[in-house]
């Protein structure tokens, strides 16, 4: 594990050299009379004012706000893909990691901290994981399948010890929470990742950083979780048609919410529809819905594989409660590994997973699982943030895995909410309706 400090913010004008004499001037600005400006140089040249400033005012008065205005750049690499889902779970951050979709990967993992006297076989099965990737990745360039579309497929054998790299940029605010929370975590190198992303800027925010130990919220928000369905997808709670309608009457009408609710049920269908379609007339393939459709939401119950969750998780603004473990019985086969006869070789893997596995206990059995293992998770999203979601991944460009769950996802909500979700749909959906 490697973290590095890459950038900061900082005062440029005024030759700063930590971004906590930002913090400290602009929470001066509700109060002081003087220019910003005035403000920021006077700072620039205090710095040990301003980190006193920072302390008394973030953390003596609870002004917390004031840490978002520092902002950090880091490198993460020689992290594993289970460590990538515990850091890439906070929402007020930003993420870019190498993909596994797109690069070939060579033979690196991360052996877990709770390995013990299993460390052989530990990387005797994950060596031969990866040879396995590679068997794969041939067998599909043999029978006719692009690169790329090799690479993605194959990716299905790699465990989720698998090493990552990725860029992240976050305030001192969220990066607080963000460690205190690491470091409850049940298992030993995501604490240690709390640790190091703390040491990584201590030396040039040390004001802006201090409860980074767990509190017992922390540790309940980390516990182990294990979560049971039968289906793939299954729409459990919704909204009708009429949450964002009832807005929808508001807009044109001074009315009050029971009146709005008693002027929905007296529409008929025709109306209903041509009031939507007003709202939506001139939506196109980049614009978001208005805010109003967040009054609608929907909570699925899912069942996708761990490779199909690395892309949903991106979806942060949702609410995302996975289970801490794949399921070591359930796994998605490649339609490309039928063709290529490559689906005997996936069982192989689940075998050796399986074995690799057994030397771990409790969450640290990640380690061992593969992309093709499925999560099971309850995720509740509202319909604006749902339209981002089938924007990115019911396009017909979209890798198959996680299109094939929003879709089914899409007609779901539809179902319920057939006004509200009517423009919903892949960028790609826009081009066809165009033509």
């Amino acid at each position: 594990m490697k973290i590095v400090l890459a950038g900061f913010n900082a005062d440029i004008p005024n030759g700063s050299t930590t971004p906590e004499t930002l913090c400290a001037a602009y929470a001066r600005i509700s109060r002081d009379p003087r220019p910003i400006g005035e403000l920021r140089a006077e700072s620039a040249v205090e710095v040990e004012a301003a980190r006193r400033s920072n302390r008394r005012i973030v953390f003596g008065y609870g002004h917390s706000s004031i840490a978002e205005h520092a902002v950090f750049n880091l490198d993460l690499t020689g992290v594993s893909r289970v460590a990538a889902e515990y850091i890439q779970s906070f929402r007020l951050a930003s993420f870019t990691e190498k993909s596994q979709r797109y690069i070939r990967l060579s033979e690196d993992w991360v052996v877990p901290d709770e390995i013990g006297e299993g460390g052989a076989g530990f990387t005797s099965g994950m060596s031969e994981l990866f040879g396995m990737y590679r068997k794969a990745l041939g067998a599909l360039r043999k029978a006719g399948f692009r690169e790329e579309a090799a690479k993605e497929d194959a990716r299905y054998l790699l465990p989720l010890c698998t090493t990552c790299q990725m860029g992240m940029t976050v305030n001192a605010r969220e990066l607080e929470h963000m460690a205190a929370r690491l470091r409850a975590a049940p298992v030993g190198e995501v604490r240690r990742l709390g640790g190091a992303l703390v040491e990584a800027v201590s030396s040039v925010a040390p004001s802006l950083l201090r409860h980074t130990d767990p509190s017992p919220m922390d540790h309940f928000s980390m516990e182990q979780v294990g979560l049971s369905g039968r289906d793939d997808v299954s729409l459990s709670e919704w909204d009708d048609d009429s949450a964002v309608g009832c807005f929808l009457l508001r807009r044109l009408e001074p009315l009050d919410a029971r009146e709005a609710r008693e002027a929905w049920k007296a529409l008929g269908e025709a109306d209903r529809r041509s009031l939507f379609d007003q709202a939506l007339r001139d939506l196109g393939p980049h614009d978001a819905v208005p805010r109003c459709w967040e009054l609608a939401r929907f909570v699925f119950d899912l069942s996708i594989s761990s490779s199909a969750f690395a892309q949903l998780k991106r979806h942060r603004m949702c609410t995302i409660l996975v289970s801490s473990l794949p399921d070591p019985g359930a796994w998605t086969t490649p339609p490309s590994f039928e063709d290529a006869g490559l689906s005997g070789l996936l069982r192989e893997a689940v075998s050796v997973s399986s074995s690799a596995s057994a030397l771990l206990q409790g969450p640290a059995s990640a380690y061992a699982r593969l992309n093709a293992h499925r999560r099971r998770l309850v995720i509740s999203m509202n319909a604006r943030e749902m339209y981002h979601f089938c924007r990115l991944r019911a396009d017909e460009h979209a890798q198959w895995d996680i299109r094939a769950a929003a879709l089914e996802m899409l007609a779901q909500a539809r179902g319920r909410a057939p006004l509200t979700m009517s423009r919903a749909g892949g960028r790609s959906d826009f081009e066809t309706a165009r033509d």
